[in-house]
């Protein structure tokens, strides 16, 4: 589909150009003009001139607006920016005081988070979670989460991870498992690494 960004100009040396693109998207600009009182020709042009100052400035448009969705979905979900040093040095004093408290509350924030995405998201609720997971995780060098509906694992890897942190995380993970219907077959932990794998539980059938 083509189409002309029609508009008036007080200087006479700027031309306007046809442009081509596809029609769904031509449609859904419309609308979103419309919307919002606008021309297409006002709006395709602040969207032009947007890509070109984030060019001037060097931004990658696609990780500003991933970084923003993550900050945006972050706060919805019930976190909060804290200081690595100090996020794992809290765990640590949690931990060592009162282990098993430590990992019930790691677990229950697994479970209310999944709980979450069950009731609030509109699309596949683990699909969502796990987008979300290695969103949030962006100080983990490498996390995993794969599998088919009847079985997942979960890999997470970084040095940066205490050995009690680890613990806490994974219990964290286990309550989201379950939560979603898995029940963990194994699970492997040591300092910066958590190897979980879980196979959905059989609802029986009354």
């Amino acid at each position: 589909m083509h189409f002309k960004l029609r508009g008036h100009s007080t200087l006479k040396s700027v031309k306007r150009k046809t442009l081509f693109a596809r029609e769904d998207l031509v449609n859904r600009l419309l609308s979103i003009a419309k919307r919002q009182g606008r021309s297409l020709y006002g709006l395709v042009n602040e969207i032009f001139e947007l890509v070109i100052r984030a060019e001037d400035l060097g931004v990658n448009l696609q990780e500003a607006f991933e970084e923003r969705w993550i900050l945006k979905n972050a706060r919805k979900d019930g976190f909060i920016l804290v200081p690595e040093g100090l996020w794992y040095e809290m765990a640590e004093i949690a931990y060592q005081n009162s282990k098993d408290e430590a990992l019930k509350k790691w677990f229950e924030a697994g479970v209310w988070l999944a709980k979450r995405y069950i009731e609030v998201e509109t699309e596949e609720p683990f699909e969502a979670f796990k987008r979300s997971l290695k969103a949030y995780s962006w100080n983990v060098p490498e996390i995993s989460v794969g599998g088919d509906e009847g079985r997942v694992s979960v890999r997470i890897i970084s040095p940066r991870l205490t050995e009690s942190y680890t613990t806490l995380y994974s219990m964290f993970i286990q309550g989201v498992l379950e939560t979603f219907g898995y029940k963990v077959s194994e699970k492997t932990i040591s300092a910066g690494t958590i190897r979980v794998k879980a196979i959905r539980e059989v609802q029986n059938e009354e």
